[in-house]
């Protein structure tokens, strides 16, 4: 996955990266989803400046496809999956049939809390990024 980034800044062996972030449809006019988001349509990354970018600079960056689709499937499958087992599992041992609901709910934001401060601990130490070259 190669994307064009600018060099906002240098920390000593480290570049900091404004990356704009992308829609599945590649930002064509005439996609109907339109791909709304909460949040900026930049992110900032940082990652070792091996190839020696200055400020200012444009860059390609490359990372690894399997990292980011692993990182996906585990956002977006695990906290549904949490839910499902809670559920069928208090089905077998609460007769209720309010409360399976309510802790299969309860399951499924404490997995999504979970992953927020887990996936961001792990991101922090990894770098699955590279800058590949100057533009």
């Amino acid at each position: 996955m190669n994307k064009k980034a600018y060099v906002k800044e240098i920390i000593e062996t480290k570049a900091v990266l404004s990356v704009k972030r992308e829609c599945a449809c590649g930002g064509q006019e005439n996609c109907n989803a339109k791909c709304f988001t909460l949040q900026s349509d930049v992110i900032e990354v940082t990652i070792d400046n091996e190839i020696g970018a200055k400020a200012g600079d444009y860059v390609e960056i490359e990372g690894k496809t399997s990292a980011v689709m692993i990182y996906s499937m585990v956002v977006f499958i695990l906290p549904v999956l949490t839910g499902f087992l809670l559920y069928f599992i208090s089905r077998l041992f609460v007769k209720n049939i309010v409360l399976p609901y309510v802790i299969s709910f309860i399951g499924f934001i404490l997995s999504v809390v979970f992953l927020y401060y887990f996936l961001n601990n792990i991101v922090k130490g990894r770098n699955d990024f590279k800058i590949t070259k100057i533009l």
